[in-house]
């Protein structure tokens, strides 16, 4: 195949050959590069007329029938609607000579017919719901909250008393870390942005207490004969230790579904399976394969390494797996119950102390390829690729996350199954849905497996569609959509996140104009929520004493110190009514910069729970592995001993002054 060949065929299958970088150099991708990614992109794209059309509520949509500019009449249509009414006429032919379905009003998915063929058609809201009111709320980390008797690991049981306690005190939000599916079998793998699958919960964060009683709890402990000494000593460390704390949380469920679920199943599990369908079937078949083919090695971690007859969810022999194994998958769906109930206990929590958003859900970018999600959806999955991001000023050398994601050619040719499926477990149970590196909606850096960042390309998405589906399902829902945007984002894209009710991030240390001085508050976007910090970057507290810089680097620190004064600055005004804090004053700074954070425009305002109680430990260091407890820390003591402290209750009131609950 000649170049000229293979750059046709990498620009048709929606690579980048051209791109600009970080510091605005025109680019091209290397032929090896493109031999590399060609075929795997190919071996997903299917010809044919998609089964699903996107469209949006009061436009006229193409529809992908031949047809010539000599035909006298029009196709006839005719479209079920949702609702059960009926609308039927003629399509309108364009002058390219192309046939347009007529505007439709309602939002939904309808059945179009035209002749002899039927397709879905997703009519999506012109926008997401919107934010109500000018209101404030807190992030936290599920697993770093402490509750009494949690054996090691955070719950959504301490998500339901955090969002009663500061719902009460008129927070309207609480931003979750991902409740994504891990892999059960291995603890060890715990990073929440590194999951198995984004269709399913993550059981560890589950909560017995909101299915079962006290005293059922207290048997069931004693029955797995779970020691109390290494619970405490679990329970008062403090970072977590995954495995330990995970296997012990483990032996409890098991006990729970073996002592008071297998025995008689509960009406309201046997609804779950029924709703949970094939997908929750197909997840449990997963997660009990995963488990018995761990135990043959390493390699009996991944899927793709299984033998061939149950690489294939559908094939005869994982069908007869299933039927041989149907007690421990049905104990990986009460898993999920559990899981799932928690979830929404604590959602109807937050709610009911007077929340008008609740919880927010977090959606990575990317999954695991070993794990459940590319494993039973395998056609929409680039599977033998990695995401990440070019060379860049944050990282010289490039990202490479070891994720993957779907295939643009995929979620085509399945109708967006995959993608729909994601969006509808994520907004599931919560009022809004946080979407991790939103630009993954246009395009994303894929690298080929085994080679580095700097051999990767961008890779174009269907944008229109994913954001209009996105829009359908948040609206289906009633819950908002914030995109993490930061970074270098065409300015394109950030409009059509605003076209269609997608909010951005103000994030405090990025709030700068072009020279690099930091924005007055009057001056933040009013299309995006903000923020004073986030998970991937220091609480306010270590910034402003430095903690994250290398105390060796001089330059480094010299240049906090710069950054301290402009900081204060734009915070307390450019009079300078007084001097900022010293290195060592973090209280201070993080009373004016939640002030701050909180006197913008911006219609959300979210504190971290670690800036709210001036906490300087930092959730996760990108790029570093073992030398940070990344994804480990937890906070020093409940949450309401933290809200009780002076500190923090001032800074609650800060908040509540200057949002107020109208």
């Amino acid at each position: 195949m000649s170049d000229q060949t293979l750059t046709r065929q990498a620009t048709r299958l929606g690579l980048q050959v051209n791109w600009m970088d970080a510091q605005g150099h025109k680019r091209r991708i290397s032929v090896d590069t493109l031999r590399r990614l060609v075929p795997l992109l190919e071996s997903k794209a299917r010809s044919g007329t998609p089964s699903l059309l996107v469209t949006e509520t009061g436009v006229s949509t193409p529809i992908p029938i031949n047809g010539t500019k000599n035909m006298d009449t029009a196709p006839a249509f005719a479209v079920a609607l949702e609702d059960g009414r009926r609308l039927e006429g003629r399509l309108r032919r364009a002058r390219n000579g192309k046939f347009h379905l007529p505007r439709i009003m309602d939002a939904g998915y309808h059945t179009l017919t035209v002749g002899n063929r039927e397709f879905t058609l997703a009519a999506a809201p012109r926008q997401a719901p919107p934010t109500a009111g000018r209101g404030w709320g807190l992030a936290v980390q599920i697993y770093s909250l402490r509750t009494q008797g949690d054996g090691g690991i955070g719950h959504l049981g301490a998500v339901a008393d955090l969002a009663k306690r500061t719902g009460t005190t008129g927070a309207d939000a609480l931003l979750l870390s991902p409740t994504h599916a891990m892999f059960t079998n291995n603890p060890a793998q715990y990073s929440p942005y590194s999951p198995s699958s984004r269709q399913f919960f993550n059981v560890l964060l589950a909560d017995p207490s909101c299915t079962f009683d006290t005293a059922t709890l207290q048997a069931s402990r004693k029955h797995a004969r779970l020691n109390p000494e290494e619970l405490h000593q679990l329970e008062t460390a403090s970072h977590i230790d995954w495995p330990r704390a995970g296997h012990l949380r483990l032996k409890l469920l098991r006990a729970l579904y073996d002592l008071h679920i297998a025995p008689s199943r509960p009406a309201d599990f046997t609804e779950f399976i029924r709703t949970g369908g094939i997908e929750l079937q197909r997840h449990a078949i997963f997660e009990t394969l995963h488990a018995q083919s761990a135990q043959r090695g390493p390699r009996g971690g991944d899927w793709r390494l299984w033998p061939l007859s149950v690489r294939n969810p559908n094939s005869p022999e994982t069908a007869h797996f299933a039927h041989e194994m149907m007690r421990e998958i049905d104990f990986h769906r009460f898993l999920q119950w559990i899981a799932s109930r928690s979830l929404l206990a604590a959602h109807n929590n937050a709610r009911k102390s007077g929340m008008r958003i609740g919880l927010i859900a977090d959606l990575a970018v990317g999954v695991d390829p070993a794990g459940s999600e590319c494993w039973a959806h395998q056609g929409e999955h680039l599977t033998e690729i990695s995401i990440g991001a070019p060379p860049d000023a944050l990282s010289r050398a490039g990202q490479n996350w070891g994720l993957t994601t779907f295939s643009p050619h995929g979620l085509r040719a399945n109708g967006y199954q995959g993608f729909i499926a994601m969006l509808r477990a994520n907004l599931a149970h919560v009022g809004g849905l946080r979407i991790d590196h939103v630009m993954g909606l246009r395009r994303l850096w894929i690298i080929p497996t085994g080679e580095g960042p700097e051999d990767g390309a961008y890779l174009t998405y269907p944008s229109a569609d994913l954001m209009r589906l996105a829009t359908l399902e948040a609206s289906r829902a009633n819950a908002i959509l914030i995109g993490e945007d930061l970074g270098t984002v065409e300015p394109a894209f950030r409009k059509d996140m605003i076209r269609h009710g997608l909010t951005g991030m103000n994030v405090l240390p990025f709030q700068r104009d072009a020279d690099g001085a930091f924005l007055s508050c009057r001056q933040w976007s009013r299309t995006a929520v903000a923020m004073t910090t986030t998970h991937d970057l220091p609480p306010l507290a270590r910034w402003w004493q430095g903690l994250d810089l290398a105390t060796t680097d001089a330059s480094s620190q010299t240049q906090r110190g710069t950054e301290r004064t402009a900081l204060w600055a734009a915070m307390v005004g450019q009079t300078m009514p007084e001097p900022p804090p010293s290195p060592t004053g973090g209280a201070a700074f993080v009373d004016h910069a939640i002030s701050f954070v909180a006197d913008t425009p911006c219609p959300l305002a979210l504190v971290p729970l670690e800036d709210l109680a001036g906490l300087n430990e930092q959730p996760n260091v990108p790029g570093t592995t073992t030398s940070n407890p990344n994804w480990r820390q937890r906070y020093p003591v409940p949450a309401r001993t933290l809200l009780a402290r002076l500190g923090t209750k001032k800074r609650l009131t800060i908040l509540k002054t200057s949002r107020p609950r109208l």
